[in-house]
């Protein structure tokens, strides 16, 4: 990577200082996230000629009253008719290492805002400062370890997943969702709008390099006009990474090819284009849906904090080797549904019969129930015979074990833990000595004494899926990124 792209992004997720020009009320969100980030409220600059404070902070009323000679990181929130006079005052007063431009109604509205995006592009690249930026019209940037983020209720403890979004609601609101459905935390996150100056590719490849990143999301809408050269660098870089990038990429059909055009100004990819584009790289596609891209970080998260544990790195994770599922439940309807489910997504459900089905009916010579995968045994679950029936078929040719659980009565006690519980605890860690995948199906519903359930179950290090569906794509999104590596690397 370009070492000098590395320093400039090294400098927009740990800014030394922020300065908002111009500052006033209608950007309080982005004074709420600072704020609850704990950045240095006297390296936080706020300009306004026409206010005397904004949100409780006394303004600046030029930005050459600025106490510093450098300014790490500049906020421009001004209208577009005034845009340029603003960015040539500004640079000519300062030295700016990066600028969020917050401006919206730029390429994505009209051949006035393709123009204007045009003109600063030049002014950005014609400064001896090599002053670079994101946007314009995107919300910015979120480093919980820079203490910055864009608008409150992003998670503040950092975490592990790193994020570059051409979207900025789409960014805050998997960052939010992901954080209160699977407690994820993050390392960093970008939106970036329109890409006028620094692209997707920057931000891939400095967070391939990236110690506190272990997992990428992106959201991806096309490419500028104004980098006629960025397919080629894209691709180069999507096939030199190192770890997982989970990739949505919301301009790969003609009808929403027209909306991106109408969102940031982007040439949307082909379909057949970005066919050939997954196959050659190790990048996983995620469907466009922002629940999908949440339940791929949750499963790739969990599988590598269980290496982690072991105190092993990216580098020797052991991805599954195969689809064959193992389904333990309550009822022999779901049974039937989600078989159905499971081999629709391309998962298998091995039927177990002969050898395999004898060793099972001499541990428990069923009555009610079945044994042949899924197995139905409602009346045992809180028994050892349950244990001794489930790692049996556990330790057959079996990659993914998935127990469809739930809670009922008035309440559930974790510092008594009933029989049953401690069954699927055992399971566990059984099946992930084996090196096999091992997840829980709890459906949906409200009910303080399920939230204490699943609090509990995410704190013994439980992976919890809604459904059988959703367990099912993640795990195949797991599985297929283990194929690529391993026959990328060959």
């Amino acid at each position: 990577m370009d070492p000098n792209t590395n320093r400039t992004l090294d400098t927009l997720f740990n800014p030394r200082n922020i300065a908002i020009y111009k500052a006033s009320n209608k950007l309080d969100y982005f004074l709420m996230g600072l704020r609850q980030h704990n950045f240095p409220k006297d390296k936080l600059y706020l300009v306004n000629p026409e206010v005397d404070e904004v949100f409780g902070q006394k303004t600046i009323k030029s930005f050459g009253e600025i106490p510093e000679d450098t300014i790490d990181l500049l906020i421009l929130a001004i209208g577009r008719d005034k845009i340029i006079e603003t960015l040539k005052m500004l640079i000519h007063q300062k030295k700016i290492k990066t600028i969020h431009i917050f401006t919206a109604g730029m390429g994505e509205s009209d051949n006035v805002g393709k123009e204007l995006e045009k003109e600063m592009m030049n002014i950005l690249h014609s400064n001896e400062d090599n002053i670079r930026a994101i946007g314009p019209n995107c919300m910015g940037v979120y480093s919980p370890k820079g203490h910055i983020a864009y608008e409150p209720f992003l998670p503040i403890e950092p975490g592990n997943i790193s994020f570059v979004f051409q979207s900025g609601d789409l960014h805050s609101q998997t960052i939010r969702i992901g954080a209160r459905r699977y407690n994820l935390r993050y390392s960093k996150g970008a939106s970036v709008g329109n890409c006028l100056d620094l692209q997707v590719s920057d931000f891939l490849n400095y967070f391939n390099n990236d110690i506190e990143t272990d997992i990428i999301g992106v959201y991806f809408e096309g490419f500028s006009k104004l980098h006629p050269n960025e397919g080629k660098k894209f691709l180069d870089t999507l096939k030199s990474m190192k770890k997982p990038v989970l990739f949505m990429n919301g301009g790969n059909t003609e009808r929403a090819q027209t909306a991106v055009l109408t969102h940031t100004g982007s040439i949307g990819s082909n379909k057949n284009i970005w066919n050939g584009v997954i196959k050659q790289t190790p990048i996983i596609n995620v469907p466009t849906s922002m629940d999908d891209m949440i339940d791929y970080l949750y499963l790739f998260n969990s599988y590598f904090s269980r290496f982690k544990k072991q105190g092993k790195t990216l580098e020797a994770v052991k991805y599954p080797m195969g689809k064959n599922v193992l389904l333990i439940l309550w009822s022999g309807g779901f049974g039937i549904i989600d078989t159905n489910t499971l081999t629709e997504l391309g998962l298998n459900v091995p039927y177990f019969d002969g050898k395999r089905l004898e060793k099972l009916r001499k541990i428990y010579p069923i009555k009610i129930g079945s044994l042949n995968n899924p197995i139905d045994i409602p009346w045992i679950s809180s028994s050892a015979k349950y244990i001794e029936v489930a790692k049996t078929a556990i330790s057959e040719n079996i990659d993914l074990v998935l127990i469809e659980t739930d809670i009922f009565g008035n309440d559930f006690d974790p510092e008594n833990l009933s029989n049953y519980y401690r069954n699927i605890l055992t399971l566990k860690e059984y099946t992930e000595s084996l090196g096999k995948t091992f997840m829980l199906i709890l459906p949906q519903y409200p009910g303080k004494k399920r939230e204490k359930y699943i609090n509990k179950l995410f704190e013994d290090g439980f992976i919890v899926y809604p459904s059988v569906r959703r367990a099912g794509k993640s795990f195949l999104a797991l599985y297929e990124y283990g194929k690529k590596v391993k026959t990328l690397n060959k």
